[in-house]
């Protein structure tokens, strides 16, 4: 009796057409950031976003501005003498008020800039910092300046909080949710960083100041599916007392910024750390290597602006 070969090469291109179909299917619906107008393809006006992230070159140092529908936070001020560069960039960018300030934690390259002319630059809506202790309360030079500067603002109408887990904050259409410190550390001021999770539509940006690996077990265990980002900024600028695998599985980004100087003498960012990242397929942008980064949304797709 003659075989039938053909017949079962039909049946299994049949399943072979079927199960490419089934995938098609699965990326259309589930994953549309990777099609079309979806991740890294720039659409037309992409440099005008509705929604843009601009993690600032101040060397080793953070400082972020996000801005959304016409609105403006910005997070850490880089170190004390980066303040001029930070005011001309943001003026650049049409910024004339900061509708949020947030002072992650006290240590100066993130409050200096801050507290040595920035927020002074701008009316500002309302500042947000950790709370402290009176045994606590740092000393330094910098954050009584800081504090100082505060008080002026509050003279003319500026709201000053400290970040408290679970509330919220409007930036335009984008929802600013505090997700800590949970916590008091008092004795290392990177584990009292505020933590502000950003979303806009369908794309988040999650920021942790320099909060170490214990505080990312905390975040993990109390936040969980909460923490999901599209885009984070890497922990104590790439250290490896952060940007734990059980933190990154959590948050799950497609893309990390990294800010640090060049050249800096702590080895940020630590080689263990962008091969975690690259291990996971996460893209990195860093600003001691690029400069400046800025992203932009629209609230479905994401996308590089190019400065």
């Amino acid at each position: 009796m003659p075989n039938n070969p053909p017949k079962k090469t039909n049946r299994t291109t049949l399943l072979i057409l079927l199960a490419i179909a089934a995938l098609a299917l699965l990326l259309v619906y589930f994953f549309p950031a990777l099609l079309g107008n979806g991740l890294w393809e720039t659409p037309p006006g992409a440099a005008n976003a509705d929604f843009a992230v601009h993690f600032i070159d101040v060397g080793q140092g953070d400082c972020t501005l996000i801005s959304a529908d016409g609105r403006h936070m910005l997070i850490d001020g880089g170190e004390r003498g980066n303040e001029d560069r930070v005011v001309k960039y943001l003026k650049n960018q049409g910024v004339r008020r900061l509708d949020i300030v947030i002072a992650t934690h006290p240590h100066s390259d993130h409050m200096g800039g801050l507290a040595y002319g920035i927020m002074e630059a701008f009316p500002v809506g309302t500042v947000i910092a950790p709370r402290f202790s009176a045994e606590n309360t740092p000393t330094t030079r910098t954050y009584e300046r800081f504090l100082q500067v505060v008080g002026r603002l509050k003279q003319k109408g500026t709201a000053a909080n400290f970040a408290r887990p679970g509330t919220e904050y409007m930036l335009g259409q984008a929802t600013c949710t505090i997700l800590g410190p949970l916590k008091e550390d008092g004795r290392n001021y990177n584990n009292d960083s505020v933590i502000v999770r950003v979303a806009y539509g369908n794309v988040a940006v999650l920021l942790t100041g320099d909060a170490e690996r214990g505080v990312e077990g905390q975040l993990v265990k109390h936040w969980g599916a909460d923490l999901r980002a599209t885009l984070l900024s890497a922990g104590h600028h790439g250290s490896k007392t952060s940007s734990t695998k059980a933190f990154l599985d959590a948050a799950g980004p497609q893309v990390i910024a990294i800010s640090s100087g060049s050249d800096n003498t702590y080895g940020h960012p630590h080689a263990d750390v962008l091969q975690r990242c690259r291990d996971m397929g996460v893209m990195i942008y860093r600003t001691d290597t690029e400069g400046t980064v800025v992203f932009g949304s629209d609230g479905r797709n994401f996308w590089r602006i190019e400065n």
